[in-house]
């Protein structure tokens, strides 16, 4: 089957598994979503302090990576915290290790299968990001759908030529609040995948997204209102096309304390308790 609606889950409820599939049995996994049709998946992925593949090798599916912690070497290139990169299906990567160790949010587009040699097709040269700094980037609210809220923005760092699917990271500061404190919910025609870097995320329909919330938020279901008191910093995906909003012609009212309820598949259930407030003193 494919993906089931999930939104959201907080990362730091599930539990770290042995392996990313064939690939790398040694690192630690959390599973946040999985396709058992075609092996798609998003993973939370930890790699040990003295980490490394030192041969040549390559996966026979897309690679898709944000550095969470922690820093990895690629092919000699290094990818420090909230670093981003897309390996294509069939890219060689000459060697990788991480010395102090690193947590990688990862996006495979297939089963994850290490193979050495020379692929048996090269890889799509077009679909290659090598390497994106975020913390290099300066924010462009001129990329934000104009139906928003003033105040948030984007760093842009893919753009697939083929479908338009598009990964960047989405900002808000905090006290961005509904005009009024009423405000539609919206849906999307493609997959919208969310993870939250820092801040909170408050949903009046679902609960209080916090840092490691994560959200894959099916077509055509309407959530929200939503805001943030706090702020935030989300990574965010698109699967299936570009991005698209579409509200609803009906406002609801907004709220800071909504009860937690969560949309969730009965294998996530389980794990689907809030995540408790840390001391702030």
């Amino acid at each position: 089957m494919a993906r089931p609606h999930i939104c959201f889950i907080q990362s730091q409820m599930l539990p770290w598994q042995a392996g990313l599939g064939l690939a790398r049995p040694e690192v630690s996994t959390k599973m946040l979503s999985h396709d058992d049709v075609d092996g798609s998946s998003t993973q939370v992925v930890r790699y040990p302090a003295g980490w490394a593949r030192p041969a040549a090798e390559h996966l026979g599916t897309h690679e898709e990576f944000l550095v969470l912690e922690g820093a990895i070497e690629i092919g000699g290139q290094l990818y420090d915290t909230h670093s981003y990169g897309f390996l294509p299906a069939g890219f060689v990567r000459e060697g990788a290790r991480s010395e102090r160790g690193a947590v990688l949010l990862t996006m495979l587009y297939g089963k994850a299968e290490t193979r050495t040699g020379d692929p048996a097709q090269p890889f799509d040269e077009q679909l290659l990001v090598r390497h994106v700094d975020p913390l290099a980037m300066d924010w462009d609210p001129g990329l934000v759908d104009p139906q928003l809220a003033r105040g948030v923005a984007i760093k842009h760092l893919r753009t697939d030529p083929y479908t338009k699917e598009t990964s960047f990271l989405y900002c808000s500061p905090p006290h961005r609040v509904p005009a009024g404190m009423w405000k539609p919910q919206w849906t999307h025609p493609m997959v919208e995948e969310l993870y939250v870097l820092d801040g909170e995320y408050v949903w009046a329909d679902l609960g209080r997204m916090k840092r490691g919330g994560y959200a894959w938020w099916r077509e055509d279901v309407y959530h929200g209102p939503s805001g943030t008191d706090t702020g935030y910093n989300l990574f965010v995906r698109t699967i299936g096309g570009p991005l698209v909003n579409t509200f609803d012609t009906v406002k609801k009212p907004h709220t800071w304390n909504p009860e937690h309820r969560p949309a969730l598949p009965d294998e996530l259930k389980p794990y689907g308790q809030p995540l408790a407030m840390p001391p702030r003193y």
